[in-house]
């Protein structure tokens, strides 16, 4: 049966755009432009996503494109465990609202390798152990549980406080993790020293009395004590030949403080390390080894 053209178009048939539609198009025709070039790096990105892996951290792009440390302590972590296994990785800066999980790091494997799925946390570790089986990634000690907390209970809640809560390090908060925005950083900043105040208190347990800035100090300076006496005159922990996961995970914070990266208007958390001699020399070692070649 045929469509009945219609009577306010002088174009009949089912497709047939309104006379108003017809009008403005009229007015502001449709052009099709040819095809661009792609940029000139385009084919370098797409060989690299064939055998590089892809690490999405907290980085400003040039440090990114120059493969220098993250500027977050979590996803430095992982980027110096990989650097510790020899494996290269494209860093790609982004933000925790592109991470599957919510946090970064995550890591996409090579279009080579038979799955894409992100993988974060232990899978990252266990991808750099399969890449580098005789890599120092699988730390011998039994005790590797409790020098950890030494750094989740002793170190991160004094630098959560120094980085997000304390005023006097605003600009360098603003730097690295506020927009560009006027409008927009106010509920930013509050949102995120809102966030480090809640993990404080969870990680202390403290139920009253809100955050105490100098116990932080004081537990972040007894922790770095006792990971001084760990380390000892060895020059990587647990006595291995190589730096290990403990290694990587001291390191990230370690060499924010000491290294020259970040612009700290208090720098009290730093003072507390510098008493700790062979804790500020495994970071320069560390990163020499790793990062200055």
């Amino acid at each position: 049966m045929a469509v009945p053209a219609s009577s306010s178009s002088s174009s009949s048939g089912l497709f047939s755009a309104p006379t108003s539609i017809r009008t403005l198009f009229k007015s502001f025709p449709l052009a099709v432009h040819s095809a661009e070039a792609l940029p000139a790096r385009a084919s370098d990105d797409a060989a690299d996503a064939a055998v590089l892996p892809r690490l999405y951290v907290f980085a400003r792009e040039h440090d990114a494109e120059l493969g220098l440390p993250s500027y977050n302590p979590s996803c430095l972590k992982w980027q110096t465990i990989l650097r510790i296994a020899s494996i290269d990785v494209r860093l790609v800066p982004s933000s925790n609202h592109a991470s599957p999980s919510g946090a970064l790091p995550f890591l996409i494997p090579p279009s080579t390798a038979s799955t894409s799925v992100p993988l974060t946390g232990e899978k990252i570790a266990r991808f750099a152990r399969q890449r580098a089986p005789g890599a120092n990634l699988d730390d011998p000690s039994p005790r590797i549980d409790a020098y950890q907390a030494l750094i989740a209970h002793g170190v991160r809640p004094a630098w959560l406080h120094s980085l997000y809560v304390n005023p006097t390090n605003d600009a360098l908060l603003s730097t690295l993790y506020l927009p560009s925005s006027a409008l927009l950083r106010p509920a930013q900043r509050h949102a995120l020293r809102t966030a480090a105040t809640t993990e404080i208190l969870k990680v202390t347990r403290r139920v009253a009395g809100g955050v105490d800035a100098e116990q932080l100090l004081f537990a972040a300076e007894e922790a770095f004590a006792a990971l001084a006496a760990l380390l000892g005159e060895a020059e990587w922990f647990l006595g291995g030949e190589a730096p290990g996961v403990l290694d990587a995970e001291i390191f990230s914070y370690t060499h924010l403080l000491v290294g020259g990266q970040l612009a700290w208007e208090d720098n009290e958390l730093e003072q507390r390390l510098r008493k700790f001699d062979n804790l500020v020399l495994h970071a320069k070692r560390l990163y020499q080894r790793y990062w200055n070649n």
